[in-house]
C-alpha cells in the first residue's frame, strides 16, 4: 500500500474554545465571533437569535482571540495568535471579504503589514519583554483612565510563591518598570485577573475559595464561595458591577460589585443554575449569554430576572436555553457500524466529559423532523394541490389507493378528511394529481383525464376518455400539458386550450412504456416541455420525444432485464438533467441537452434494492429530487455534480412536495404504516444524533451476534474518591434504540478501561471482554487489574462468565487470530481460552514502556508506545512466541495507529502530528530492523482513534474500479476526517497543485500552509512529506476562474501544470465524491 496520503475533514471542529463579540462586520450590527481550532466562525445578533453570517479556516489552531477597535475607526479589528506564536490582525470591508491588516510572529522583529486601503491601520510596534525569573499566572492591563499605563502581573518566583505586582511601560525605553506588589500571600489557586471597567478600575482576583477587588491604594475587598474553579467570565454592564462567572462543573455565577460614591464598598455571590461546562462566556444583551464549550454543546442561555434570585436558581427557573449548537468533541473513541444492514455505515462516538457527556450518531444524509403522522396503509401514491395556481402553500393532499382516492384538507393545524372537493373523481385510483394554469387541476385517473377548477366549490370542466375505455397505465402533467399510455406500447399527448383538453397527437413505441415525465426545465417556458422522457421495458431503456408531434429524437439503452420505475427531468445549478430510476435500486443519470433533445455523461450508481420512484420538493428555496426507495435519498448538486445523501427513515414510497402555511418547506411522505408529514433538516454532509449518557463514555465497541453496543464509561466526581465510590461501569445498549439494556458498575478505585467484542478459535459464542485496573499505593507506582469475559444472554442481559487477574493495569486488549491480546503496564499477553472457560496467558513480550493503542496484521502486533513511538512484534502460533521484528526509534508518544498494510503503519501522536512510517524491507542492512519515517504531516489536533470504513454512501457507480479502504479518525475538538490513499501520480500532480494554490491564494492572516503543515517538535521544524492536505485542494472548486486558471499555469511562483482546469474540476470532484 502507498505512503502517499490524502487528508480530508468531513466534519470541521466543533469546540469552542473562544468567543468574543463586538462590532465586526458592520457599525449598526453587534458580532459573536467564535474561535473553534482552526476555524472561525462569525455571527450576527438580530432579533431573531444569532444569524450566521461568514465562517473561514486559518493555518493555524487558535490560542488567543481579541477584538479592539483602532483609533479613528467605527469598527472592530480581530486579533489572534496561533500555537506556532504567529499572529495576525483581520477586518471585514465593505466587500463582504476579510482584510488581513497585519501579520508577524512573536518574538520576531519582522512585522508585514498589507495595504488595502489609503489609509492603513496595524497594531503599534510591540515589545519584547522578557521576565525571565517569573512564571505568568495571569496578567490584565489596568483600565482607570486617570493612570499611566499599568500592567497587573499575577506570577509565582523561582520559590513558587505568588505575587501580584503592578508594572508601569516605559514606551521610550520599551521596558516595563516594576511597580508596588499589591498583595504577597494568598491562594495557590488564585489565577484569574479581570481588569474593570475605568467607572469602577482595578482588578477582580478570582481563586477557589475567595473573590477579591484589588485596586492599587486601596484595601482590598473579599468575599468567600463554595470551593469552585472558575475558568471563564464576562462583564455585563459598563460599569462593571455585573459579572457572570461559569466555573468547570458547568455552573453559572453572578458576582455583584456593590459601588458606594465610586467606591466597591462590597461583594456578592450567587448562583443561578447549570449549563454546559464552560471554556468561555459571553454576555450578548437582553440577559441572554452564550456559553461556549470545549467538552459539551454550547448554549444560548436566557438569564431570567426575578425577585427572590436564590430560590429561583434552587428550583433551576433562572435559567432558559434558547438553542445550542453541537459539539463532538472531546471524541475518545468510536466505532463504525451499519446499523440499518443497508450499506451504510454510521460512526458512533463517545463524546463530552462529566454531565454533557454523550453518543453521537454520525452518518452522511439529511435528516427529517417528524411533524406529523397519519395512520394510514396501501398508500399508491400522494400529491399536494393550492387553493389556486399562484398560491404560494399548499392546503390538500391527493392520496390514492388501489381503487379509490381520499383527500385530505389542511384547515388551520389540522388534517381534515373530504368526501368530495371540485371534480375529483374519488372512486378510482389516482395516477397523478396537478394544478394547472388559469387555476385548474387535472387528476388523471386510471380511467380518464379529468380538469376541473382548483376551488373546492368549482367543478368538472373537462374529461378525456380513452378508445374503448382502455386503462391509462402512466401518467405526467404540467401547468400546460398531459401526457399518458394506455398501455400496448400507445402514447397519447393532449393540452389545455380554453378550459378544455385538446389532442395533441398519438404515437406508437416500439416497446412497453413503463413511465413518463414531462416537467418544464426551459426557464423560458416555464408551463410547458418540448420533450417527453419516456422509460421503456422488453428492451429496457429510455426515450426522448419531441413535444407536440411526439417524434423520437434520442434513445438510450441500459443494462440489464429490469424496467424504469420512475423517470425525472431535473435541472440542478443551471444544468438540466434527466434521472432513471430502475425497479431494482439502479439509478441513472444523463445531462440533458433540451434544445437538441440529447443525452451525455451517462452514470451509473445504486439508490437501494427496491423500485425507486422520484419526485421534487422545496427547501429553503432551492429544488432537490426525493428518491422514494427501502433506502430513500435526496438527491442534490454541489460545485455542479451530483449528491446523493440518505434520509433518515427505514422506508419510503412516494413523496411530493406540500409546503403549506402550517408546515412551511414540508415533505408528505408515505411509507409502510403510514402518511408523514416533516421538514428536512438543512442539506448537510453529515447528519448527527444525540444520544445523552449519564457517565463518560471512554470505549465503545460493537457486538452484531446481539444487536448492541458495549460502552466503557467513567463518572467523573468533584468529591473525593472513597472505596464505595462508583469510578465507572459497563454498559450494554440496544444498536437500534440505544436504550440501556444491562451494566454493571466498579468501585473499590477499580476503573474500567478498555473493552472488546471478539469470539475465540475454539468457542463461536461471541464475548465482551472488559478491562480494568487499580492503583495499590499512593504513588501510583503499583497497580492490578482484571480481564473479565461477559455474554449478553437471551433476555439481553449480561452474564459474568470469567475473569483473570493480571499484574498491572490493562491499558488496552484487541481480538487477535481467536486469542485476546492485552497490554499491561507494558507488557504484552496473548490470552488462549481454555475449554474450562479460562483465560490463560500463553506468551508475554515486554516493550519499552506503556501502550494504550495496538493493532494487529495477520500474525505481526503493532503497537504504539507513550514514550518510544512505535514496536512491531511477530507472533509464532505453532511455537506461541512473541519476537520483535521491527522499531521505530524515536521519542514520540503515540495516541493512535493502524497498519495500511504488512509494511506501512499510520500513527498520530501527541503533538497533533499524524506519521507514517515503513517497515525496511532489506532486513539484512540494519542488526536491528528498524521502521523509517515516510510520511509526516502536521493536523494540529488530538487522534485518538483510527478506524477503517466510509462516511459515503453505498451507492457507488458498480463500472468504477472499487476504491482502497480510507481511515477514518476523530479528534478532540470534535473534528472527523479520513485518510485516503494516493498513486504515486496523483500525488504528484496534487502536490504541485497545493504548492500552486498557495501560491495564487492568499490566506487569510497571510499565514503560511507550508509552515503550518510542518511538524515541529522542541523547536525542530521538518517540512511536511508525502500528504495532501484535501481542505487546500477542494477549495479550488471555489476559486474564480482566473484563480483557476493561475494554478494551472503556475503563476507567482509556481510550475505549470499539464492539466487544464477541467481537468483539475474532474480530479477535485472524483476526490470529493469519496467522503461526505
Amino acid at each position: 500500500m502507498t505512503f502517499h496520503k490524502y487528508v480530508v475533514t468531513a466534519q470541521k471542529p466543533t469546540a469552542t474554545q473562544f468567543a468574543v463579540k463586538g462590532l465586526f462586520t458592520s457599525p449598526h450590527e453587534t458580532n459573536l465571533i467564535l474561535g473553534k481550532g482552526t476555524r472561525i466562525e462569525v455571527y450576527t445578533l438580530t432579533v431573531d437569535g444569532l444569524k450566521p453570517t461568514i465562517e473561514f479556516s486559518i493555518h493555524g489552531t487558535i490560542i488567543a482571540l481579541r477584538l479592539y477597535t483602532p483609533q479613528g475607526r467605527d469598527k472592530a479589528s480581530l486579533f489572534l495568535i496561533t500555537s506556532r506564536h504567529k499572529y495576525c490582525v483581520l477586518s471585514f470591508d465593505a466587500s463582504q471579504q476579510i482584510i488581513t491588516e497585519s501579520t508577524g510572529e512573536i518574538g520576531s522583529k519582522e512585522t508585514k503589514r498589507r495595504q488595502t486601503h489609503d489609509t492603513i491601520y496595524h497594531p503599534q510596534d510591540y515589545m519584547n519583554i522578557s521576565l525571565p525569573d517569573k512564571h505568568i499566572v495571569s496578567l490584565a492591563f489596568l483600565q482607570d483612565s486617570h493612570m499611566e499605563p499599568t500592567l497587573l502581573i499575577l506570577y509565582d518566583d523561582s520559590l513558587g510563591r505568588r505575587y501580584l505586582q503592578t508594572f508601569t511601560i516605559d514606551a521610550k525605553n520599551r521596558q516595563l518598570v516594576p511597580g508596588n506588589i499589591v498583595m504577597d500571600h494568598f491562594e495557590p489557586d488564585a489565577n484569574t485577573l479581570i481588569a474593570m471597567p475605568a467607572a469602577v478600575g482595578g482588578v477582580v482576583l478570582i481563586a477557589g475559595k475567595f473573590i477579591r477587588y484589588l485596586k492599587p491604594n486601596q484595601p482590598p475587598v473579599a468575599i468567600g464561595i463554595r470551593p469552585s474553579t472558575i475558568n471563564s467570565w464576562s462583564i455585563m454592564n459598563a460599569e462593571g458591577s455585573r459579572i457572570l462567572l461559569g466555573d468547570a462543573e458547568g455552573m453559572l455565577h453572578l458576582l455583584t460589585l456593590n459601588i458606594l460614591q465610586h467606591r466597591v464598598d462590597s461583594l456578592s455571590f450567587i448562583g443561578l443554575g447549570s449549563t454546559s461546562i464552560p471554556s468561555c462566556l459571553v454576555y450578548l444583551d437582553n440577559d441572554v449569554v452564550f456559553v461556549g464549550s470545549t467538552v459539551g454543546d454550547s448554549q444560548l442561555i436566557h438569564v431570567r430576572r426575578t425577585d427572590d434570585t436564590a430560590a429561583a436558581a434552587e428550583n433551576g427557573d433562572i435559567l432558559e436555553v434558547i438553542d445550542e449548537f453541537p459539539n463532538l468533541g472531546p471524541i475518545t473513541d468510536f466505532c463504525v457500524a451499519d446499523l440499518d444492514k443497508q450499506g451504510q455505515t454510521q460512526l458512533i462516538t463517545c463524546s463530552g466529559v462529566a454531565k454533557d457527556s454523550s453518543l453521537r450518531i454520525i452518518r452522511n444524509g439529511v435528516g427529517l423532523n417528524e411533524l406529523a403522522t397519519i395512520g394510514i396503509s396501501g398508500v399508491k401514491g400522494v400529491w399536494a394541490l393550492r387553493p389556486s395556481f399562484h398560491e404560494k402553500h399548499d392546503d390538500m393532499l391527493v392520496i390514492s389507493f388501489v381503487n379509490q382516492t381520499r383527500l385530505l384538507a389542511l384547515r388551520g393545524n389540522t388534517m381534515t378528511q373530504l368526501d368530495t372537493y371540485s371534480g375529483i373523481d374519488v372512486n378510482s385510483r389516482t395516477l397523478i394529481a396537478v394544478n394547472v394554469k388559469e387555476d385548474m387541476v387535472i387528476q388523471v385517473t386510471d380511467k380518464s383525464v379529468r380538469l376541473m377548477d382548483a376551488n373546492g366549490q368549482g367543478g368538472l370542466l373537462d374529461e378525456w376518455v380513452p378508445e374503448g375505455n382502455a386503462q391509462i397505465t402512466v401518467a405526467s402533467v404540467n401547468p400546460s400539458q398531459c401526457v399518458i399510455s394506455t398501455g400496448y406500447k400507445r402514447l397519447v399527448a393532449l393540452q389545455i386550450r380554453d378550459k378544455r383538453l385538446e389532442l395533441l397527437g398519438t404515437t406508437q413505441l416500439p416497446d412497453e412504456i413503463s413511465c413518463i415525465d414531462i416537467s418544464p426545465i426551459d426557464a423560458e417556458n416555464p408551463l410547458d416541455s418540448s420533450v417527453v422522457a419516456v422509460g421503456l421495458w422488453e428492451n429496457v431503456g429510455v426515450c426522448l420525444l419531441s413535444l407536440p408531434d411526439l417524434r423520437v429524437i434520442h434513445e438510450e439503452k441500459l443494462a440489464g432485464t429490469v424496467m424504469p420505475r420512475s423517470i425525472l427531468m431535473a435541472k440542478f445549478e443551471n444544468i438540466c438533467y434527466l434521472l432513471v430510476a430502475l425497479g431494482d435500486g439502479q439509478f441513472y443519470n444523463f445531462k440533458l441537452d433540451t434544445k437538441e433533445g440529447a443525452l451525455s455523461d451517462k452514470k451509473r450508481s445504486f439508490l437501494g434494492k427496491l423500485p425507486i420512484h422520484l419526485s421534487t420538493f422545496t427547501s429553503n428555496g432551492t429544488t432537490h429530487v426525493f428518491a422514494a426507495s427501502d433506502k430513500p435519498s435526496v438527491i442534490h448538486s454541489r460545485n455542479k455534480k451530483l449528491i446523493y445523501s440518505n434520509v433518515n427513515l427505514r422506508e419510503v414510497r412516494c413523496a411530493t412536495s406540500f409546503n403549506s402555511v402550517s408546515f412551511p418547506d414540508a415533505v408528505a411522505l408515505t411509507a409502510k404504516d403510514g402518511l408523514v408529514i416533516g421538514q428536512m433538516e438543512e442539506i448537510q454532509k453529515l447528519h448527527i444524533t444525540k444520544i445523552p449518557t449519564s457517565d463518560t463514555p471512554r470505549r465503545i465497541t460493537h457486538q452484531e451476534a446481539s444487536r448492541t453496543f458495549g460502552i466503557v464509561t467513567e463518572r467523573i466526581s468533584s468529591e473525593p474518591y472513597t472505596a464505595s465510590t462508583t469510578t465507572g461501569g459497563f454498559e450494554i445498549l440496544d444498536d437500534q434504540t440505544f436504550k440501556q439494556l444491562d451494566r454493571i458498575y466498579f468501585k473499590q478505585f477499580e476503573r474500567p478501561l478498555a473493552a472488546t467484542c471478539m469470539t475465540f478459535e475454539n468457542d463461536n459464542t461471541e464475548y465482551y471482554i472488559v478491562a480494568t485496573g487499580r492503583d495499590t499505593d499512593e504513588y501510583e507506582n503499583k497497580s492490578v487489574g482484571r480481564i473479565i469475559v461477559l455474554q449478553v444472554t437471551s433476555q439481553r442481559t449480561l452474564r459474568f462468565v470469567s475473569q483473570v487477574k493480571t499484574d498491572g493495569m490493562v491499558d488496552c486488549i484487541r481480538p487477535f487470530q481467536g486469542r485476546l491480546l492485552a497490554s499491561v503496564k507494558g507488557v504484552v499477553h496473548v490470552y488462549k481460552w481454555e475449554e474450562t472457560s479460562t483465560l490463560v496467558s500463553t506468551c508475554q513480550k515486554q516493550l519499552p514502556s506503556i501502550t494504550e493503542t495496538m493493532t494487529t496484521r495477520n500474525d505481526l502486533i503493532i503497537t504504539g508506545d507513550m514514550a518510544y513511538s512505535i514496536v512491531v512484534l511477530r507472533y509464532d502460533s505453532k511455537s506461541d512466541t512473541l519476537t520483535e521484528v521491527a522499531a521505530h526509534e524515536k521519542l514520540k508518544e503515540v495516541l493512535a495507529i493502524e497498519a495500511a498494510d504488512d509494511n506501512v503503519y499510520v500513527a498520530a501522536e501527541r503533538h497533533g502530528h499524524l506519521f507514517v512510517v515503513e517497515k525496511c524491507l532489506d532486513e539484512s542492512m540494519n542488526d536491528e530492523p528498524l521502521l523509517e519515517t515516510v510520511s509526516v504531516w502536521h493536523l494540529g489536533d488530538t487522534v485518538r482513534k483510527f478506524r477503517f470504513g466510509s462516511l459515503g454512501m453505498n451507492n457507488a457507480d458498480p463500472d468504477r474500479k472499487p476504491e482502497a479502504p480510507t481511515l477514518i479518525f476523530a479528534t478532540a475538538s470534535g473534528a472527523i476526517g479520513l485518510i485516503a490513499d494516493l498513486t504515486a501520480d496523483r500525488f504528484k500532480l496534487l502536490d504541485q497543485m497545493q504548492y500552486n494554490m498557495t501560491r495564487v491564494v492568499k490566506s487569510i492572516g497571510d499565514l503560511s500552509h507550508i509552515d503550518w503543515r510542518s511538524v515541529s517538535i522542541m523547536d525542530r521544524k521538518d517540512e511536511a512529506v508525502n500528504f495532501i492536505d484535501g481542505d487546500l485542494i477542494e477549495s479550488f472548486l471555489d476559486l474564480t476562474p482566473q484563480q483557476m486558471q493561475a494554478v494551472v499555469d503556475g503563476l507567482y511562483g509556481g510550475r505549470k501544470l499539464d492539466k487544464s482546469v477541467e481537468d483539475l474540476c474532474k480530479v477535485v470532484e472524483e476526490l470529493m465524491s469519496a467522503h461526505p
